[in-house]
């Protein structure tokens, strides 16, 4: 499955700005069921979800969008990069993202001598508010996956390297079977 449809296979908790009071609005889940679990899992890059909560807080911002603040909590299974064993890796990633409808965000340009115009990473950007909502189940998706480790490792695994002598070229293997020739 590609990144895209991973993306598109994802479960849809939508928040439309207007059923947002202007107190807020706490939003809670604890619960995937397995098709919104194997999506989630898939558009991470993990191979399964074990235990999941989105426990966040949705306020009006700016009049006109929405901000999310909170945490995203996962177990996610991994393999790991030396045993290829399953690992179960706990994640915990404070949210805190703000939405804007796309006509009122603005690109923050700054001159910069060596490219010319560059954006500006230093100013906090909002993400588009889409059709007057916003999908949790995206910004969970979001925030988990950039906390997801690339490298997996089971605790008790030990890498062991080659002996110091041994040949470690990628054609050692294939000058072996010249030579039987």
């Amino acid at each position: 499955m590609t990144e895209d449809e991973a993306r598109a296979a994802l479960p849809r908790w939508p928040i439309r700005i207007h059923d947002v009071p202007p107190n807020g609005r706490h939003v809670r889940r604890d619960r995937l069921d397995p098709a919104d679990g194997a999506a989630l899992a898939a558009a991470i890059g993990v191979e399964a979800i074990e235990s999941f909560l989105l426990d966040v807080d949705v306020k009006p911002y700016h009049g006109d969008g929405l901000a999310v603040t909170g945490t995203v909590k996962a177990g996610v299974v991994q393999t790991c990069v030396v045993t290829l064993e399953p690992v179960t890796n706990l994640i915990e990633e404070e949210v805190d993202a703000t939405f804007r409808p796309a006509d009122k965000l603005k690109a923050h340009l700054v001159h910069d001598e060596e490219d010319g115009l560059a954006i500006d990473a230093s100013v906090a950007a909002d993400d588009p508010l889409i059709g007057g909502e916003i999908d949790l189940a995206g910004v969970a998706a979001e925030f988990l996956a950039l906390a997801v480790d690339p490298y997996p490792r089971r605790p008790d695994a030990v890498f062991e390297a080659p002996d110091a002598g041994a040949e470690v070229s990628p054609f050692a293997g294939l000058v072996k079977l010249r030579r039987e020739d």
